[in-house]
């Protein structure tokens, strides 16, 4: 009996130690878009509960009239900027208001770059989005949060509020 429970015991050990269970790694970064995608808002993004703050009293969150590949609405545009830790970025994946999305990284040179730019939209009912991201098989998939900040006005395709 006491053979059994150590061989046991070694297998799993060899488990955990050998990376069977999905690992942890570090959180992404989250930047505001170089185009400044909703307007010149202010921006916080806290990397240790993965949730990012934007705008405030006063603020006002442009209207986006959209193109072939985003409905118009107030969307904000963000960079997401890998985890030093992902080596493969053709097997990540992303889940925001309720679709999935693969492929999201940039090919620039042949090379696929560390970064992907997302755009959610918002409303005056909806200031918050939800973005979960599998990084790997082998690594839990990570949660971030996005908040409109209170205060902060919607602007119609009229530059009107809202």
């Amino acid at each position: 009996m006491k053979k059994k429970f150590l061989c046991l015991l070694l297998i799993f050990s060899m488990l955990v130690l050998g990376g069977c269970f999905a690992k942890n790694i570090s959180s992404a970064n989250i930047v505001r878009d170089e185009a400044k995608v909703g307007g010149s808002l202010s921006f916080v993004y806290n990397h240790n509960d993965r949730c990012a703050y934007i705008g405030g009293e006063g603020e006002f969150m442009e209207f986006y009239k959209g193109d072939l590949s985003l409905s118009a609405g107030n969307r904000v545009g963000l960079k997401v900027i890998a985890p030093s830790e992902v080596k493969d970025y053709g097997k990540v994946t992303l889940e925001m208001g309720g679709q999935s999305y693969s492929d999201l990284f940039q090919v620039v040179s042949g090379q696929k770059q560390n970064y992907f730019y997302i755009y959610p939209a918002f409303s005056e009912e909806n200031r918050e989005v939800s973005i979960k991201i599998n990084w790997a098989d082998d690594i839990e998939s990570q949660e971030y949060k996005v908040y409109i900040v209170s205060g902060t006005k919607f602007l119609n395709e009229n530059g009107e509020v809202v």
